[in-house]
């Protein structure tokens, strides 16, 4: 059967998957929106892409890069523009979860993510196994020759991640998380800080009005300090203003 379009813009292709439990072949693109009002950041993406070119400027994909940083730094804005930008590299899909490490209630579980992600790629939910390394190794089949984005934000653990990671080097996974995840396997590592002052600032102009940060630039500036320069919490203030 040839690709065609379905409800929600996924694609399907026909490969036998029905003798293998599988619906169907989908290309999810499971992407979060865009950040709007995205500024600054330049020398975190240019580490970003480092990660995808290897040093004779060939393009390489390594298996996993951790963006770590203190709550509010911005870490999933950075991976969703990041993964916005690259996704053309993958062109398989991409898949997303919010493993709400931090979140109140309960941290998604590696299994409810990796039943989540079968079923994206076309396992029929009956099929799934039950046994979490049964399900992993399923999934790290299904990606074995694809070229695929994971990103998997707000982790609290490895143990939430691991079983997540894909097997082949066509696929790449984005972590965020508050700590480093040091244990990860051959996992890039950027450290996310709190903004320049002046990064900050401009944050704060581009949700809250260039010409008033302009005129009352002082006053602009004290606020962002205030915000410890957090681009969470300049945002916030800065959208307040502006309503």
């Amino acid at each position: 059967m040839q690709a065609r379009n379905v409800s929600g813009g996924v694609h399907f292709h026909d490969h036998g998957g029905r003798n293998r439990g599988l619906s169907s072949t989908p290309v999810p693109r499971q992407l979060p929106a865009d950040v709007r009002g995205f500024v600054n950041r330049v020398e975190e993406f240019e580490r970003l892409n480092a990660v995808l070119t290897g040093e004779d400027g060939d393009p390489r994909v390594i298996s996993v890069c951790v963006i770590a940083g203190t709550a509010g730094v911005g870490k999933t804005s950075l991976a969703l523009r990041w993964a916005h930008q690259i996704q053309g590299r993958f062109p398989d899909g991409q898949l997303y979860v919010n493993l709400r490490g931090y979140d109140p209630g309960e941290p998604v579980t590696a299994y409810d993510a990796l039943h989540r992600f079968l079923i994206a790629l076309g396992v029929r939910a009956h099929s799934v196994p039950q046994d979490l390394d049964a399900a992993a190794a399923l999934y790290r089949s299904l990606l074995a020759g694809r070229r695929m984005l994971i990103v998997l934000d707000n982790a609290a653990m490895v143990s939430q991640v691991r079983p997540l990671l894909p097997g082949t080097k066509g696929c790449a996974a984005i972590v965020t998380s508050r700590p480093k995840l040091a244990d990860l396997p051959a996992a890039r590592l950027v450290d996310l800080d709190v903004m320049e002052s002046d990064e900050a600032l401009s944050l704060f102009a581009t949700v809250a009005g260039a010409d008033r940060v302009a005129a009352e630039r002082e006053a602009a500036m004290e606020v962002v300090a205030a915000c410890g320069f957090l681009p969470l919490a300049v945002r916030i203030v800065a959208a307040r203003l502006a309503a």
